[in-house]
């Protein structure tokens, strides 16, 4: 496991005994309410899932890292609130990001549509060089289907983004998608201060038990 208590000093500790460096980087959350921003996020950090959890308030905040052959990226995540009252509060959170994911419920076509608006306020106001991931989440419940896969990677290819399905319940493609975002994010240079500031948000800090994978870190 990596000691991620030494990203300050720009390496990590490899299985073999060498030394590999570590990129730090910012991520946010965004999607309407109840899509699973808060389940993805639980999921991936801490291994979790639970039925019903609690909307968050404002934003919450947790780290997780994720190791690549050369380099460990350590996320700095902050999961924003989906509801209405909160949208003005998002920039505060985007802005200086490098990553961010869209969510959006897979048996709902409202949200779909409102992860397109997000989608469309990154690419204007955001990072240029921000990378993008949509998630089609609650993918466990394919039975409940009315936003189609096919029509939600046109709209990712047509827009440059990755995509992918993803189910916090079940852990389908929970750390897939962190890992690919990982590897298309830029690890020539340290990321900049990944801390946000601001009113309203709900600090979470939590060092995941366990790093997601790639190639190494097994």
């Amino acid at each position: 496991m990596i000691d991620v208590t030494m990203a300050n000093r720009g390496t990590a500790q490899r299985p073999n005994g060498t030394q590999g460096k570590i990129c730090q980087f910012k991520l946010v959350l965004l999607g309407e309410s109840a899509v699973g921003k808060s389940s993805l996020v639980l999921r991936f950090v801490k291994g979790q899932f639970h039925e019903y959890q609690e909307s968050t308030i404002g934003a919450a905040f947790l780290t997780q890292t994720v190791c690549l052959d050369e380099t460990t990226v350590k996320f700095e995540i902050w999961d924003t609130a989906g509801q209405e009252r909160y949208h003005s509060l998002a920039p505060m959170y985007y802005r200086g990001a490098q990553a961010a994911i869209v969510v959006y419920d897979i048996t709902n076509q409202d949200t779909f549509m409102r992860a397109t608006t997000w989608v469309k306020e990154l690419q204007r106001q955001a990072s240029p060089s921000i990378v993008i991931a949509l998630a089609g989440n609650k993918a466990d419940l394919g039975n409940k289907r009315v936003v189609e896969f096919e029509e939600a990677q046109a709209y990712a290819e047509e827009n440059g983004l990755l995509f992918m399905e993803t189910s916090a319940k079940t852990a389908m493609n929970v750390n897939d998608i962190f890992l690919a975002i990982a590897k298309k994010l830029p690890k020539n240079e340290q990321a900049g201060n990944a801390s946000t500031s601001g009113q309203g948000r709900r600090l979470v800090e939590s060092e995941g038990q366990k790093p997601a994978t790639g190639n190494c870190c097994k």
